[in-house]
């Protein structure tokens, strides 16, 4: 090959000698890349009068283009389209408590381990209370001491009250007594007496009169029986003037009765108030007392609020200080389990008590579990328990022990909607542009666009409500 020199034909600026020799540069590369065999396909070069070489273009050899990628076609297809949630939980209890101390102070004694079951009531822990389990200590004996005076005096009040009863009784039976005798009818005995004795006097008296001029009258046995009549009646007179006075102090005597039932009355009425105030008071008092310490010593302790299993570890040890209602432990009851999902958004998941839900377990692959909603997030409306932020799903029994356990993690699929025997594609044949659904229609050897309404939306399925017919042929994207 020779050394090609490039001239320009008239004096230019330093651009144009570097857009020629650049142009000389690649004319050399072409060259350099044609057969060295005549052709009628390849380029020559010739030299012109002048000494510059002339390039004759070369006819360009064609090149082969692979094929067009075949893009996926999808059928237009009536069925069932669902819409689920789809959300991730543990297995927990329904009933757990997180426990604390209530003031602050250090760990005495720690009862219990981690994991070990509890019974309702049982002391797991204490802080440092001596000084105040002392003072409870005497509270309760001061208290028992109030209690013992209390009941004596109710002892012997209720003794008072029985004696009182009995007299009020005999009170009355007296009463009834009196009453009885009422000497009334005796007085009109002695009116009838008195009125036979007056009678036989004035017949004695008349008999005296017709032997009155008589001599002996005196020793005469009319003077006789008009004396004897007369001492009769004058006794007459006198147990008609007793009578009346029996009935007078009859009278009497029936108001003293009913007095002594009066007082009766009263004294039993006055004991039934009870016993003596200040007795009742000094063990309210010591009641009082005796409570608001067994509340201090309360809040240095925990007890196990029901039966179950300490969850969470005691992260205590003896003199370590602990802070007031800062969560020491957990409770669960085992006996009733329950998948709750935490810190989750369903303010726009139109979720309702019983629905349907499975429950599939991490632990046991192909295991599911059916469940109901119990209850849902409350979070629109309070925020006050921590309980409101989560969702509650009730498991039905498998009958199968040991299939989930506390703490399990599982997956969670809520149907919301179904909708049967609907057009649907799959999300792969549905296009969007500035929020313009549509689809590519394949109609024999040529395409066209066809916009269309979407309704129920699932992982894999779509609902078309308008613009496509069943057996359509869709190319995807």
């Amino acid at each position: 090959m020779k050394l090609l020199t490039i001239r320009p034909s008239s004096a230019g600026s330093w651009t144009l000698r570097v857009a020629s020799l650049m142009v000389a540069l690649l004319v050399l590369s072409g060259c350099s890349l044609l057969p060295t065999t005549s052709s009628r396909s390849a380029g020559t070069g010739r030299t012109d009068s002048t000494g510059s070489v002339r390039v004759e273009e070369a006819t360009p050899t064609p090149i082969s283009m692979p094929a067009a990628i075949a893009k996926p076609t999808y059928t237009v297809s009536r069925g069932l389209v669902t819409r689920k949630l789809s959300l991730n939980g543990r297995i927990s209890p329904v009933t757990q408590q997180n426990l604390f101390f209530r003031v602050n102070g250090r760990v005495g004694q720690v009862h219990v381990r981690t994991g070990e079951m509890v019974k309702s009531g049982q002391l797991l822990a204490e802080l440092e209370n001596e000084n105040a389990a002392r003072d409870l200590a005497a509270s309760q004996l001061d208290l028992e001491q109030a209690q013992a005076r209390l009941k004596e005096a109710e002892n012997a009040l209720q003794d008072s009250i029985k004696r009182a009863q009995a007299d009020l009784d005999i009170a009355r039976e007296n009463l009834a007594i009196v009453k009885v005798q009422d000497p009334t009818p005796r007085r009109t005995i002695a009116e009838v007496a008195l009125q036979k004795a007056d009678l036989a006097r004035k017949q004695a008296q008349d008999a005296y009169d017709e032997i009155a001029w008589r001599n002996d009258r005196g020793a005469s046995q009319q003077a006789a029986a008009l004396q004897q009549a007369t001492l009769n009646y004058t006794e007459a007179q006198a147990d008609h003037e007793l009578a009346v006075q029996a009935i007078a102090v009859h009278s009497h005597q029936v108001t003293i009765a009913q007095r002594q039932v009066d007082l009766a009355q009263l004294t039993l009425d006055g004991l039934k108030v009870g016993v003596d105030s200040r007795l009742v008071n000094d063990v309210d008092k010591a009641k009082l007392a005796l409570s608001k310490l067994q509340a201090a010593v309360d809040d240095t302790r925990i007890v196990a609020p029901f039966d179950g299993r300490v969850s969470v570890a005691f992260i205590l040890t003896p003199g370590s200080p602990v802070n007031a209602f800062a969560y020491v432990a957990t409770v669960s009851d085992l006996t009733s389990l329950e998948v709750r999902v935490d810190t989750v958004n369903l303010t726009q998941t139109p979720l309702s008590v019983g629905m349907p839900v499975t429950v599939a377990l991490v632990q046991r692959p192909g295991v599911e579990v059916p469940g109901t909603v119990r209850a849902v997030p409350t979070t629109r409306m309070s925020t006050t328990s921590e309980e409101d932020k989560a969702l509650h799903i009730a498991l039905e029994p498998t009958g199968q022990p040991g299939d989930y356990q506390v703490d399990d993690l599982v997956h969670i699929s809520i149907l919301l909607e179904e909708r049967p025997n609907v057009l649907w594609l799959p999300p792969a044949a549905i296009r969007t542009f500035e929020g313009r659904e549509f689809v590519v229609l394949q109609e024999g050897a040529g395409q066209r666009r066809v916009d269309i309404k979407t309704g129920l939306e699932s992982d894999d399925r779509i609902e078309i409500t308008s613009g496509l017919t069943e057996g359509q042929i869709v190319v995807g994207q």
